[in-house]
């Protein structure tokens, strides 16, 4: 039998994961399970994350990182007004095509928050990722006339509104809706970047 390579190990444990928590939830989730699913050994699994915790922190770290690759493909725009609408849309359209991560993330984000005890900062660290790499991308696009320190309130926002926009498709399956809501919340950020762009200027 092939040895697979570890970093094929890695993303078949990561899969498997997001294919058990949107089965079972993360209650469900056991590492028995993930590594049937992963049709690897229990111990490989163990060895290559020593942890649960490394697991499921993995899933997020992946997502974030498949974001990123699909912002930096994508054209965006220039200025903070037009990125941060990019960054909404680009985002949204990638959750549409991985349902399995978008409702493990939810699953996944509430687990962090019932850990706090044991693990202080992880809903933090996780959260984090999403909102450190969209103000990245912004801060990349700054316009010479943008309000710099608009930078990681709008990584928030756009972050927060992917989350309840996420959440309305989960619960209504209504793609003519999203788009619309999409538009509109993109449009609205444009104008707050607007308006402060002019209170500078003033």
């Amino acid at each position: 039998m092939a040895r697979v390579p570890m970093d094929q190990r890695r993303q078949d444990f990561i899969e498997a994961t997001v294919r058990v928590i949107g089965e079972r939830g993360t209650r469900g989730a056991t590492t028995r399970r993930i590594a049937e699913a992963a049709q690897a050994p229990l111990a490989t699994l163990h060895y290559v994350f020593h942890t649960k915790e490394q697991l499921f922190f993995a899933v997020f770290e992946h997502a974030s990182d498949q974001l990123l690759e699909r912002i930096s493909a994508s054209k965006g725009g220039s200025g903070l007004g037009k990125t941060a609408a990019s960054l909404l849309g680009t985002t949204m359209s990638w959750y549409m095509e991985n349902d399995d991560y978008a409702r493990a993330q939810f699953d996944l984000y509430m687990w962090a928050l019932r850990q706090e005890d044991v693990h202080p900062g992880l809903a933090t660290r996780a959260y984090g990722l999403f909102i450190d790499r969209f103000a990245d991308v912004l801060r990349k696009h700054l316009a010479d006339d943008d309000d710099p320190e608009l930078v990681e309130p709008l990584a928030r926002i756009v972050t927060s509104h992917l989350d309840g926009l996420c959440l309305q498709w989960h619960g209504y399956r209504d793609r003519a809706r999203l788009d619309a809501d999409v538009a509109l919340a993109g449009e609205a950020i444009e104008l707050l970047v607007e308006s402060r762009r002019g209170r500078s200027r003033a």
